[in-house]
């Protein structure tokens, strides 16, 4: 790895390379200084020492916004008068066995550095006093070290210790966000629904050693508020559950439609309405009997709830959906994000849908979320679909109205039943380099490959056998590199197109 360059895991099909900033300011009230008076200011009569690196703390570390929506952390330290500059490094430590460079041996002329600030990240920050030959003082003896996290603070759940019954006598009913944390490498049961209610929740496990949460038939989780679930691999092989990730039975009224005053701006329906993100990112499942989230035939509507970088094994022959919120008389996912997973079943199921809503008719922004939340986003891009439901329409219930934007893009489709049916014609249609193939399923609809076209006259998807490398009609293998499976596909659109989930193309 080239100094300063930083890979971190692919955005859609291409690396994503995070640049690294320095900034060598240091402000003393003039715009200029003639080389004595500078001399002066900065070794405050300090000559012929041994120099101490300087000191970090918390407050060292300040958050700043960037224009394009991303942040950058500034830190600043007190200057060591009589020093000669300063020798920087700053690692990410995620797994401390192979730290990545993002400054590499920099040398500071002044007491202010910015650099990248990404989500869910261990930094260790190394500083140390250079000599001042002039001045006669040495460079400090050692460096000081200072680790920095943007990881949000959390309880750790004991190894041994059954998760829900940790987190019940834990969780704190809070306006803040909380954090859980299993240990890294470690296997934890979930032998029961934990239920978070109305609390926003981090439950994270270790980014480079994920664990393993092995759930009853019971185990599940139950959320009305926001939740970020991440780095944690999942064996639901003895769920019974309707979905590993539930909308509460008993929904609070502080969250209704009505309190929360979207009647008042024009929405005409009672409803429950989670607005802070749900998200589900790198955690993979293995033997999902049913699906991943359920409404469990209540008014639920979501405003931003994703799924990215994960591996989804299906054990599923029945007829619940992937994505459901049916039962209740209205529903909708306001901001839905599918993005570089892998999603595959190893049975045949031609009675369940991918996405399922309860009434098409109800499933319209404005009706839940009044005027001012008239816009709906279907986000699924760049994942690999394999036999998910293989003869059953990709989704059901959906709205067809002009204020939703629809973007599927760039997937691999395999034994994927009438991806048409999700992909309603009057909404803003994005369908570029798409594969799609029958073999256990049905052929595909004609209404897929070719018959209808998005805005830019792009055909919903290309006929192509994506012809995987395999294996990929295991049992995921939480315990090896991507589950056990291969999915690479040799299909000449799609590698030509890089479709499909980014992971499998990590190694060409």
């Amino acid at each position: 790895m080239k100094k300063n360059d930083l890979f971190m895991r692919k955005e859609m099909h291409i690396g994503r390379w995070v640049k690294t900033f320095c900034l060598c300011l240091f402000l003393v009230g003039v715009t200029s200084c003639k080389k004595g008076v500078e001399d002066e200011l900065f070794s405050a009569g300090v000559t012929g020492v041994t120099l101490e690196s300087p000191t970090l703390d918390g407050s060292s570390f300040a958050t700043l916004a960037n224009s394009d929506g991303t942040e950058s952390v500034k830190l600043t330290w007190d200057v060591v008068y009589g020093a000669g500059g300063y020798l920087l490094n700053v690692d990410i430590v995620d797994d401390p066995t192979n730290p990545v460079e993002v400054v590499n041996d920099s040398i500071v002329d002044g007491c202010s550095i910015i650099f990248d600030k990404l989500e869910d990240t261990k930094y260790e920050i190394s500083i140390k006093s250079l000599a001042n030959a002039k001045l006669n003082n040495k460079e400090a003896a050692s460096a000081t070290v200072y680790p920095y996290s943007t990881l949000i603070p959390a309880l750790t759940v004991p190894e041994g210790d059954d998760i829900a019954e940790f987190i019940r006598a834990n969780l704190t009913d809070s306006d803040q966000e909380q954090g859980f944390e299993l240990l890294g490498g470690k296997t934890y049961q979930l032998n029961s629904a934990v239920d978070f209610g109305l609390n926003t929740i981090t439950f994270r496990g270790d980014k480079a050693n994920r664990p393993i949460v092995v759930l009853g038939a019971s185990g599940g989780i139950v959320t009305q508020g926001g939740l970020k679930l991440k780095f944690i691999n999942f064996d639901c092989t003895a769920a019974t559950t309707l979905g590993i990730l539930s909308l509460s039975d008993n929904p609070s009224e502080t969250i209704s439609t009505g309190t929360l005053g979207y009647k008042t701006d024009g929405a005409n329906q009672d409803g429950f309405v989670i607005n802070d993100p749900v998200i589900i990112q790198e955690c993979d499942f293995k033997n999902v009997k049913n699906g991943i989230l359920y409404g469990n035939k209540k008014n639920w509507s979501l405003r931003d709830f994703r799924i990215t970088d994960c591996i989804i094994q299906f054990n599923n022959s029945g007829s619940n959906s992937v994505l459901n919120l049916y039962g209740g008389s209205n529903g909708l996912i306001k901001d839905l994000t599918i993005k570089n997973n892998t999603l595959y079943n190893i049975v045949k199921n031609s009675s369940a849908y991918f996405i399922r809503y309860s009434n098409a008719s109800n499933a319209q922004p404005q009706k839940i979320f009044g005027n001012s939340g008239n816009s709906v986003t279907f986000t699924i891009e760049y994942n690999t679909f394999s036999r998910v439901f293989s003869n059953k329409d990709f989704a059901n219930n959906m709205a067809n109205t002009n204020t939703i934007t629809t973007k599927v893009q760039y997937n691999i489709l395999f034994d994927v039943f009438r991806l048409y049916q999700f992909i309603q014609t009057n909404t803003l249609m994005y369908t570029s380099g798409n594969t799609i193939f029958g073999d256990w399923g049905g052929t595909p609809n004609s209404n897929d490959t070719g018959g209808r076209k998005d805005k830019n006259g792009n055909p919903y998807a290309t006929l192509e056998n994506p012809d995987f490398v395999g294996p990929f009609e295991l049992e995921l293998d939480l315990t090896a590199v991507n589950g056990g499976v291969n999915f690479t596909p040799r299909g000449t659109v799609a590698v030509q197109n890089k479709s499909g989930d980014p992971r499998w193309y990590e190694n060409q």
